[in-house]
């Protein structure tokens, strides 16, 4: 690093995943990892990317005049909690994205840390992101971008769709579910609906984490802010609100889906425990009969008869239909 402005990435070693350089016209090329770059004087703005991970990336970040202080120690600092703060033309915290590994998005939310100014953006992670890297492909693709704030916004909108995306699929499967539940047979959805309810539960905690950071931008109007950073804002949280509130939804739709399950299961249940009442009612006095004729004792009624099994079996019979007959008459089966 020559001066305070310029950054030499040979610096950041393995610990920078990537850097782009956007020109006048929003376009962003790659920064090759041996060339130093003028944060401050180049006409356009840079996006460096940087893993947390790696050491010299920690001490590049503590030495760095042009990230606030207050801004490193967010970024090094080993809490993970969403925040937001601003000083000057610069915004820095913490929020909540998806984690990725490799192709595969995963569900588990992981920190992304970033530092903004008009001249650059400086985003940091412990793990890959899904946000990160869908930008990422949009600057590799050519797609513009008018300044670091609109790049922000974009990097904050996708990570905002990523929950959009988890409650549509969320929604899909509750609606699975309901067709089950809701159909002639009796299916025990209570396992889906408890990983469901986990699922929501995890993504609204990130919908109401961003909204909590967000939102401090509208309840300090009295403090310095530039307009630019509370107009990103109002933009992405009204998105945000519009996802978490199709999460509440979704979590109200698999509650009452669960309670319907277990009044299911229930009815069924009992259903069968009637049956097996019903069937062990008529059954005792029959049992109450071999049982008496099976004792091995003298003198029993019919053990000299020559019908004497078959006088037996009508005892059996005439006890089950006078259980019968007594259940009918005090309407014991409704």
């Amino acid at each position: 690093m020559s001066d305070g402005n310029r950054v030499d990435l040979a610096n950041v070693g393995p610990g920078l995943a990537w850097a782009y350089a956007f020109d006048d016209d929003g376009v962003g090329r790659v920064l090759p990892a041996d060339q130093p770059v003028d944060l401050l004087g180049s006409s356009g703005f840079v996006w460096a990317h940087l893993i947390l991970a790696n050491a010299r990336t920690r001490d590049w970040i503590a030495g760095h005049p042009l990230i606030p202080e207050e801004a490193r120690d967010v970024l090094l600092s080993s809490a993970g909690h969403p925040r937001l703060d601003w000083g000057g033309d610069a915004m820095w915290g913490v929020f909540f994205d998806v984690e990725r590994e490799l192709d595969k998005v995963l569900d588990e939310p992981t920190d992304l840390r970033f530092v903004l100014r008009p001249q650059f953006l400086i985003t940091a992670r412990h793990h890959p992101v899904q946000a990160a890297s869908d930008m990422k492909a949009k600057v590799d693709q050519q797609v513009a971008f008018a300044d670091s704030v609109t790049l922000f916004e974009r990097l904050l909108v996708s990570s905002a769709d990523s929950v959009g995306a988890a409650a549509h699929r969320i929604a899909v499967e509750i609606d699975q579910i309901e067709d089950h539940v809701l159909s002639d047979s009796v299916s025990d959805e209570t396992g889906r609906l408890l990983k469901l309810r986990r699922a929501i539960s995890k993504q609204e905690r990130l919908a109401q984490a961003a909204q909590s950071v967000l939102g401090q931008l509208e309840q300090h109007r009295s403090e310095h802010v530039l307009q630019v950073y509370r107009e990103l804002g109002q933009r992405v949280r009204q998105r945000v609100a519009s996802f978490h509130a199709d999460l509440h939804l979704q979590a109200e739709r698999a509650r009452l889906l669960q309670e319907e399950t277990a009044a299911q299961l229930a009815t069924a249940t009992n259903r069968n425990l009637f049956v097996l009442t019903v069937v062990t009612t008529f059954l005792l006095p029959p049992a109450l009969v071999t049982g008496f004729f099976g004792m091995n004792t003298k003198n029993l009624p019919f053990s000299e008869s020559d019908y004497g099994s078959l006088y037996a079996s009508i005892l059996c019979v005439l006890a089950g239909l006078f259980v019968y007959f007594l259940i009918r008459r005090y309407k014991m089966l409704g």
